[in-house]
């Protein structure tokens, strides 16, 4: 009895020092890049299930979400950081500097990251909608506290959808603060915190769309000559009709790179936006299927199935053939073969598009490369 008691203590003591173990993640390396200094690169960093997506230009450089999945077998923190750490050693030009920081929308797998950005990079503006309730708004609330501690340095505006008054969206010098003297880029936020309820229909885990922070995402174009990109958080079908129907005539959703709205959900993407935007490239970022956990890929079935159909009939270009996991539902896969320029941070590990400002571009994978 002794001597089971024993072995049942010293499983216990493996078991409860287990996770602490795996989740010393290695931080996640740069993906290596051409040795070109006119390029916006598009960093999308493999930190799980979550966003998190670093945009280098000639002259600066911002982040956009800061993830991410922190589980058992996961630490997006130490991804996102040994990402950064390494980028900014090969841009020592930037004095480990962010000129903007902005958040979509306070939920943690966008938000996760925030404390470790600010402790570790300076950080000159930050933009978020403005909220502070949500399972990440204690990250978003910390970047506007931050702001507020550091005004002489870190200037922070929160973006509302009622201060977008012209169709091709809002800017001023905190949501583009990049001045670059070769190719000046062009930040625009298209859409933010909606001030009242549109009346938008439908009730899920019981709440309407306008309680969900997913529709008060911050949705930003990005311009670098001919080259442009389209993030949408995780911005929901009613809102994105709205968005649309705000946007498309003035051609402010005609882009050539998509970060997949809300991680490749169901309801992150509509077939009149593909047409909209009509892109070239499209990436997901979520975390493999292969983590069967809450609040996983796994969980919630990223990418489904629908939305890698939706892209794969609306986007041209190709990319060498995978065979990956879609989502059928939740917890539930199936092998599908791609061809079409769909990449996936589960997939390829940290993606990076390279645009140039006469509109090419070529994407770089951890795993391999394609033009």
């Amino acid at each position: 009895m002794i001597r089971n008691i024993f072995l049942l203590g010293a499983l216990s003591l493996i078991l409860a020092c287990t996770p602490a173990q795996v989740r010393e993640t290695p931080a996640v390396p740069p993906v290596p890049v051409s040795d070109r200094d006119d390029v916006m690169r598009i960093h999308f960093i493999d930190i799980g299930q979550g966003l998190g997506v670093l945009l280098e230009f000639p002259c600066a450089a911002m982040l956009i979400d800061t993830g991410g999945e922190q589980d058992a077998a996961f630490d997006s923190d130490a991804a996102l950081i040994g990402y950064l750490d390494g980028f900014f050693a090969r841009r020592t030009d930037l004095n480990r500097t962010l000129a903007l920081v902005a958040l979509t929308h306070p939920h943690i797998d966008h938000t996760r990251g925030v404390a470790a950005v600010v402790r570790h990079f300076a950080v000159q503006n930050a933009i978020d909608n403005g909220m502070t309730q949500g399972s990440g708004g204690a990250g978003q609330s910390e970047l506007q506290q931050f702001a507020r501690d550091h005004a002489a340095t870190t200037h922070y505006r929160a973006v509302h959808l009622d201060d977008i008054t012209q169709p091709q969206g809002l800017t001023d010098a905190i949501i583009d603060p990049i001045r670059c003297a070769s190719i000046d880029p062009q930040i625009h936020a298209l859409w933010g915190q909606v001030a009242g309820d549109p009346g938008w229909p439908g009730l899920r885990f019981g709440k309407t769309p306008f309680q969900n922070a997913n529709n008060h995402s911050v949705v930003l174009r990005v311009d670098f000559g001919k080259s442009s990109a389209l993030f949408t958080g995780d911005l929901e079908e009613p809102a994105i009709r709205d968005l649309l129907q705000r946007s498309e005539a003035s051609g402010a959703l005609n882009v050539d790179v998509y970060q997949v709205g809300h991680h490749g959900s169901i309801n992150g993407t509509l077939p009149e936006l593909v047409t909209a935007m009509s892109p070239e490239v499209a990436v997901f970022s979520m975390g493999p299927a292969s983590r069967h956990l809450t609040w996983s890929a796994w969980k919630y079935g990223h990418p489904r199935k629908e939305i890698v159909d939706m892209l794969e009939a609306g986007i041209t270009r190709r990319r060498p053939e995978i065979q990956v996991p879609v989502g059928l539902a939740g917890e539930k896969f199936q092998p599908q073969r791609i061809t079409k320029a769909l990449y996936g941070t589960a997939w390829d590990g940290s993606v990076v598009v390279e645009a140039t400002a006469d509109g090419r571009l070529k994407v770089v994978t951890a795993r391999a490369t394609a033009n």
